[in-house]
């Protein structure tokens, strides 16, 4: 289990660094948004294509990249009610099933969704903004990764649940950090 949990402070560095630009996205975006109100009562000026730009690369970089952190902190409902009131081996079971469900539905969005991505790289996807064409398709590969990176979560998660006797649905039960888990 200490190469599994190894391999899973890495991956945790990883979602890190997707928490970190969801939250500097965040902020840049408020940052915009402040400046273009100011500047609309002031001035009677705004930025070109500041809605536009918000909404098409803003957006997608404040949701995708922090995806994987907020479902690995357990936050989203995972049935946690139906399952405290099963025994051990029905909570496994039921665990197992879900686990390999959700493998399955987040296996198809990867794809789907890469396959879109490339779709747009092929057509060269923009979006105009202030007379300008500003390209889309880069971002179109955030959705592929994002859940890719919850793939791995998931497979964290079932093979923690192999090695280990007690069902769970999160890889990490307390808040504990990684690094104390060694």
């Amino acid at each position: 289990m200490n190469g599994v949990w190894k391999a899973y402070k890495i991956f945790h560095y990883i979602k890190l660094a997707g928490i970190w630009i969801s939250g500097i996205s965040v902020l840049v975006m408020m940052l915009l948004i402040v400046y273009d109100v100011a500047m609309r009562t002031f001035f009677s000026s705004s930025i070109r294509g500041g809605f536009e730009i918000i909404q098409n690369y803003m957006m997608p970089l404040v949701v995708f990249p922090g995806l994987a952190y907020v479902y690995a902190s357990g936050v989203l409902p995972k049935m946690d009610l139906i399952l405290e009131k099963l025994n051990a081996t029905a909570q496994r079971i039921l665990i197992f099933f879900m686990l390999l469900l959700e493998l399955f539905v987040l296996v198809l969005i990867v794809q789907f969704s890469w396959e879109y991505a490339m779709s747009g790289l092929e057509r060269k996807t923009a979006f105009p903004a202030a007379g300008t064409l500003y390209p889309l398709y880069p971002l179109f590969f955030l959705i592929p990764i994002a859940f890719a990176m919850i793939v791995i979560e998931n497979v964290f998660i079932l093979i923690k649940n192999i090695l280990v006797k007690k069902p769970s649905m999160v890889m990490i039960e307390t808040e504990a950090k990684p690094e104390e888990l060694l």
